[in-house]
């Protein structure tokens, strides 16, 4: 990361400190699917927040229910087989489950945008780039097509892709992978957001590509004192971009805390197996310690705690009886959902 995204970053925690009611809010929300084998609670039960400026990392395994918690945010959960069985997402104060579908029209893309995963399926092939940015800016801005071009155009040259003028006549398959996600940054940030939900937006770019589009994002936040959702499997990417950040496991959170008491001493037992399976400098030369097994399938969890299986202080207790989410300190700023927190201070 470079000094000026780290000065952003310390910028948008000086914002944070004077906001009061969050940009948006989950609670206890719960996104099942119907299947074969039953019902998948992929999401079954969370809560988490963001405050306008701030970013929320969001992290753990492939399976947590990251991306299905963001998916529920902009209402793109298919239906069926997908469903909300309970719980609200707030926004601005208001509750985006209740809002009419036509109506929802006008935040999703708008006020709230969503980076995907993977740019090439996320994109059109079949239109150029520039078309693909001007039609948020025609549907929510009402622009003609010569004012959303020229408008394509600045927010291409703003991404840092070169050549604005003639690359907004690109096809996506004739860009490089950074450049397509440049593209779908453009698309994000065409309508200036509120809230920006990055769902592993460097996945699959080399190294050094990564560092341009995280500075990118950050950059962006900062002109635009927007939020974001960043879904991320790299820790490292969170200690850099966050304020707060999420552990999910298994359908739930299981452990919430600023980036500062995260990093310095996770607490849930899934937290720290995360942060000792992660190369560092003082690991040279050590054998990593990988998380013993797998996260267990959405339409199986086992009962108590979901962790318990792969756990190595787990106990009856946690076998019978699932771990309610409490706060280590006043106010609530860390919360972890573990019966032995003692116990685990010693892993």
């Amino acid at each position: 990361m470079s000094e000026a995204s780290k000065a952003q970053g310390e910028a948008a925690r000086g914002q944070i400190k004077g906001a009061r009611e969050p940009l948006l809010e989950l609670r206890n929300l719960a996104t099942w699917f119907r299947t074969d084998e039953g019902i998948a609670k992929a999401v079954d039960g969370v809560s988490y927040k963001i405050h306008t400026g701030e970013t929320l990392g969001l992290v753990g395994e492939s399976g947590s229910g990251k991306s299905v918690s963001a998916l529920s945010i902009m209402r793109l959960v298919p239906s069926p087989p997908g469903f909300v069985e309970r719980g609200e997402i707030l926004f601005k104060g208001e509750s985006l489950l209740s809002i009419p579908d036509e109506d929802f029209r006008s935040i999703r893309g708008n006020e709230i945008a969503m980076i995907f995963q993977e740019p090439m399926t996320a994109l059109n092939p079949v239109y150029t780039v520039g078309d693909q940015v001007m039609e948020a800016v025609i549907l929510h801005r009402g622009l003609d097509r010569v004012a959303a071009r020229e408008h394509a155009i600045k927010m291409l040259g703003k991404v840092g892709i070169p050549s604005p003028e003639t690359r907004v006549d690109t096809y996506p398959h004739e860009m490089s992978g950074g450049m397509r996600q440049r593209v779908m940054i453009a698309i994000a940030m065409s309508c200036d957001p509120a809230l920006l939900i990055a769902d592993e937006p460097t996945t699959a770019l080399d190294v050094t590509i990564q560092a341009q589009i995280l500075d990118l994002i950050l950059e962006l936040q900062e002109q635009a004192g927007m939020s974001v959702l960043l879904i991320t499997h790299d820790l490292a990417v969170v200690a850099e971009t966050a304020q707060h950040v999420a552990v999910m496991y298994a359908g739930k959170v299981v452990e919430y805390a600023s980036v500062e008491d995260l990093f310095a001493q996770p607490r849930h037992p899934y937290s720290i197996g995360l942060f000792r399976s992660l190369p560092d400098l003082a690991t040279q030369g050590k054998r990593l310690t990988a998380i013993p097994g797998m996260v267990p399938s959405a339409t199986r969890f086992p009962s108590g705690c979901r962790f318990r299986p792969r756990c190595s202080i787990a106990t009856d207790l946690c076998a019978s009886s699932e771990p309610p989410l409490v706060s280590l300190e006043a106010g609530g700023v860390h919360t972890v959902a573990c019966h032995h927190l003692e116990e685990a201070r010693g892993l």
